[in-house]
């Protein structure tokens, strides 16, 4: 977020001219998530709002090429000229796939690869035959890479466009990268692996400087326990990479639970993204229960066990991370019997918006961590909010308010993402200083009754905003909830 100074004339005082800071705010929607872009609240209460789920996964393993899990250590991607969404998820072909699949490098586990779906309505998935890699002496499967925790970016600001998509995935004992010029065909990067340590990892973009953000799984010692944590290692070029810094470990708050020494909160992985003027979190929270004995565990079981669901942290700059005040799942398991009632092992490195939806994909587990398979198993569902929908402002019928700090806007219209079909919002534009501006009270506010996304903000007297200057804004809310506001500029209504 960017800051930027402005001169501000006051007229209602013998001051002249005084400096006033003011927040150089861009284009796409502003949530209050936080309170960066507060200036003063009261009678508002914030309130986190889990996903919606659907009753059954999206994806199941189903093709002998895909052995007995699957799991969106992956990405899902919306390609809007061809009107199609592209998965990369992540199958384990079980024991003997080096026999299977005689063209693939050795790797961790028990064969991991990169299988391709698509689907033209992000719910019904087709796995196509692509020719890329043989499996059983065919070629007619949907594998498009061998690597673990594969995650994808479509990288635009790339001059080569064999280099259009790129890689991070855990490979023999390192962080390794790969690049492709269509999603499907790989070839790895001669200076691999280019982070060390190996696990789960999420690649993301910085959308202003285009600079590459790796978050990773490394154990450190938290508190005299050893445990998963979340580390960040940044990159210019994608080959060098900064030295790794652990910026989300479990905190006292994490462990209040735990009655045994050896029980503890871990964070299995983190799906981070630019969202909202800022950097949403998606992480694994996996409370560490128990340890089964030395050999009483089976195939692909593990011995630590204990559920997982999926958190909401938040940061400014995707480096200094802070916890929701709300630490409840914003992915919760589902009920009992289900196939995502034991774990919400991990989500996919960005949600997709569709049809006034954000949409994340997750990997979900009808048992527990250390369950035994069978019946452990691994399908890949969808997790759906409203557009911009992870939290809100509420108030109730005695009313409550949001004042922001100044905002420099370069747009004329306000549009806000709302709840108001029990009450009302109404909205002034006051100065960067806080003075009213003419034509922009609330009482000249015309009141928003209704449930939308994107609901337009209208004075009477049919005033544009002043883009050219510092402004505030006043919500006043009574039995409403507010999840977000943008500014729109006449070019991006003309694109609407």
């Amino acid at each position: 977020m960017m800051l930027a100074v402005a001169l501000l004339a006051s007229s209602c005082s013998g001051r002249g001219v005084v400096p006033v800071e003011a927040r150089r705010i861009g284009a796409g929607s502003h949530l209050f998530v936080d309170d960066q872009l507060v200036a003063s609240k009261g009678g508002l209460s914030r309130k986190l709002h889990p996903a919606r789920r659907l009753d059954s996964p999206v994806l199941e393993p189903d093709r002998p090429w895909e052995g007995q899990r699957i799991n969106i250590y992956g990405t899902v991607l919306y390609d809007s000229s061809e009107r199609l969404f592209r998965m990369w998820y992540l199958a384990s072909l079980g024991p003997g796939y080096k026999q299977r699949a005689p063209g693939m490098r050795v790797d961790v586990g028990e064969g991991d690869v990169v299988m391709y779906a698509t689907s033209r309505d992000g719910l019904h998935w087709d796995k196509p035959s692509l020719g890329i890699f043989e499996f059983d002496g065919k070629r007619e499967n949907n594998i498009v890479f061998d690597i673990h925790s594969p995650s994808v970016i479509l990288d635009a600001r790339d001059p080569d466009p064999s280099r259009r998509y790129k890689m991070l995935g855990s490979f023999e004992g390192g962080y390794w990268a790969a690049h492709s010029p269509d999603g499907l065909h790989w070839k790895s990067y001669p200076q691999n692996p280019v982070l060390p340590h190996s696990d789960t990892i999420t690649l993301t973009q910085d959308p202003e400087t285009g600079e590459y953000l790796a978050f990773h799984k490394r154990p450190a010692e938290v508190r005299g326990l050893s445990r998963r944590v979340v580390w960040l290692a940044t990159s210019r070029d994608f080959v060098t990479w900064s030295e790794p810094k652990m910026i989300l470990p479990p905190d006292e708050q994490d462990d209040r639970w735990a009655r045994q020494p050896d029980q503890r909160t871990e964070f299995y992985m983190m799906s981070a993204f630019p969202y909202g003027g800022q950097y949403l979190g998606l992480i694994s929270a996996f409370k560490v229960t128990g340890l089964h004995p030395a050999g009483s565990v089976g195939v692909n079981q593990s011995r630590w066990d204990g559920p997982v669901d999926i958190q909401l942290v938040h940061s400014r700059d995707g480096r200094a991370w802070t916890r929701f005040e709300d630490r409840s799942a914003i992915i919760p398991c589902g009920p009992p019997g289900s196939y995502d009632s034991g774990m919400i092992l991990g989500v996919a490195n960005s949600p997709v918006i569709s049809d006034g939806e954000v949409w994340v994909y997750y990997t979900a587990y009808n048992t527990t961590h250390g369950g035994p398979m069978p019946p452990k198993r691994a399908t890949i569902g969808r997790a759906s909010w409203r557009l911009d929908g992870f939290v809100s402002l509420d108030a109730g019928t005695g009313g409550g308010f949001i004042e922001t700090v100044p905002l420099e806007v370069g747009a004329d219209r306000l549009e806000i993402n709302a709840d108001a079909s029990r009450g009302t919002i109404k909205v002034a534009v006051l100065s960067g200083d806080g003075e009213p501006r003419p034509g922009f009270s609330l009482a000249e506010c015309e009141p928003l009754r209704s449930d939308g996304v994107r609901q337009t903000v209208r004075w009477r007297g049919g005033q544009t905003l002043p883009a050219s200057q510092p402004i505030r804004l006043r919500f006043e809310l009574e039995s409403a909830s507010i999840y977000s506001f943008m500014f729109v500029a006449k070019d991006e209504r003309r694109a609407e």
